[in-house]
C-alpha cells in the first residue's frame, strides 16, 4: 500500500508552506482570472486548488512555447555552432495543483519523446520534477476524462495525490515511489494512516466525482468508427466554423507540434523551437508551393484521427485526456467531444 498521510485544511496549508520553502516550486498563480504555473515564493502567491476550467496546461514547464535550440556565429572562416544558455527549467522542482488530466498529458507527451530521438531536455525536466496533484471534486462543464482509455481512479501520472476526504480531512496520498521518497523526507508534520477506511474514503470520493460527469462517451466505439470515417463527408459541417487561430493546440496538454525558425542580427544569431498547430493553414505547405491541407475540413480531421486513432495506433495510448481546455478556450465554440462524436455518429 502507498504511503496515506491525514491531516486537514491548515495542515494542508502548512505542508505546501514547507515545500514552497525548501524547494524550487511552482504553482497556479492567477492573472486576468485565469491560472498559470509559475514559480512562487510563498503560498499566498499561488492557489494549488485552482478551479481546472481556468488553470492552464502544466505542458510550457516540460515543453516551453518558445526555447533555444542552439546559437550560431558566422565570420569569414565559416558558421560555428554552440550550445545555448543552461535551461532553467531543468533544475529540481516541485509542481503544486497539477489536474489530473493535465498530469497524464505529460504521460502522453513521453511516448513521443521517447520514441526514435530521445528529447534529452524534455526527459530531463520529467526527471528532475516531483508532481502534487489535487483530484478534482467535482468535473467541469467540459470534461471527460472518465470516458478515456485510461483508469482515472488509480491514475500513476503525478508523484502525489491530495484528496479531500469527509469531516474537513485531506489525505496526501504517495502514488509513485518518487512520490513515496518525497514524501517520507517531507511530511513530518502529518500523522500517517494505513486503514481500510482512510483508503475506502478515498475511493468514496472519486465515485462521487465520477458521478458528477455531463459528458460520456464510448471511447472504444469511437475510436472504432474512426478508422473507418477518413472520407466522411461530416468533417466539413462540424469544421466549418473555425478560424484556425490555434488556440485549442496551443492550450492542449498532448499538442506537440513544433517549428524552427532562426532570427540573426548581423553575424549572429539563435535557433528557436516554438509552438505551432496541424490547424494552422500553412503547417503543411511545402516548399515548392503545394499544401495538401488547405481545406479547413482536411486539417480537422488531421487533429481528431491524430488524438483519438493514429496515436493510439503507434503508441497504445490515447493522445486526448478530456480535459476539456480546447472547447473551453476555442472563441467560436468548437468541442473535440462533439466533433468525433458527431463523425462517429
Amino acid at each position: 500500500m502507498n504511503l496515506i498521510f491525514e491531516t486537514d485544511k491548515a495542515g494542508l496549508q502548512k505542508f505546501y508552506e514547507e515545500i514552497i520553502a525548501k524547494f524550487e516550486t511552482y504553482a497556479p498563480v492567477e492573472k486576468f482570472e485565469k491560472f498559470d504555473y509559475k514559480r512562487v515564493s510563498k503560498l499566498e502567491e499561488c492557489n494549488p486548488d485552482s478551479p481546472i476550467p481556468s488553470t492552464m496546461s502544466v505542458k510550457p514547464l516540460f515543453f516551453p512555447k518558445t526555447a533555444k535550440v542552439m546559437k550560431f556565429q558566422e565570420d569569414s572562416s565559416g558558421t560555428t555552432v554552440s550550445e545555448t544558455d543552461e535551461d532553467p527549467l531543468a533544475g529540481k522542482r516541485v509542481i503544486l495543483g497539477v489536474k489530473h488530466c493535465d498530469a497524464r498529458g505529460l504521460q502522453v507527451l513521453d511516448e513521443v519523446y521517447k520514441w526514435d530521438y530521445i528529447d534529452t531536455d524534455y526527459k530531463k525536466r520529467r526527471e528532475n520534477t516531483i508532481i502534487l496533484s489535487t483530484r478534482c471534486d467535482k468535473a467541469g462543464t467540459q470534461c471527460f476524462c472518465t470516458s478515456l482509455d485510461y483508469d482515472v481512479e488509480n491514475s500513476d501520472a503525478h508523484d502525489v495525490r491530495i484528496v479531500n476526504g469527509l469531516d474537513g480531512k485531506i489525505y496526501i496520498q504517495s502514488v509513485t515511489e518518487k512520490g513515496e521518497n518525497f514524501l517520507k523526507e517531507n511530511s513530518s508534520q502529518q500523522s500517517v494512516v494505513g486503514s481500510q477506511q482512510s483508503v475506502e474514503e478515498i475511493k468514496k470520493h472519486y465515485k462521487s466525482f465520477e458521478s458528477s460527469f455531463r459528458l460520456k462517451m464510448n471511447y472504444k466505439e469511437v475510436n472504432e468508427k474512426l478508422q473507418k470515417l477518413f472520407d466522411s463527408p461530416e468533417f466539413d459541417p462540424v469544421s466549418s466554423n473555425c478560424i484556425s487561430c490555434n488556440t485549442c493546440a496551443f492550450i492542449c496538454p498532448t499538442c506537440h507540434c513544433f517549428k524552427i525558425s532562426d532570427e540573426k542580427i548581423k553575424d549572429t544569431g539563435v535557433r528557436y523551437k516554438s509552438y505551432d498547430s496541424c490547424n494552422n493553414g500553412y503547417f503543411t505547405l511545402m516548399a515548392g508551393g503545394h499544401n495538401p491541407r488547405p481545406a479547413k475540413y482536411r486539417r480537422w480531421r488531421q487533429r481528431a484521427m491524430h488524438k483519438f486513432v493514429y496515436y493510439k495506433e503507434r503508441f497504445g495510448v490515447n493522445l486526448c485526456v478530456g480535459c476539456g481546455h480546447c472547447a473551453i478556450s476555442c472563441p467560436v465554440n468548437i468541442s473535440i467531444f462533439d466533433v468525433v462524436n458527431q463523425v462517429a455518429k
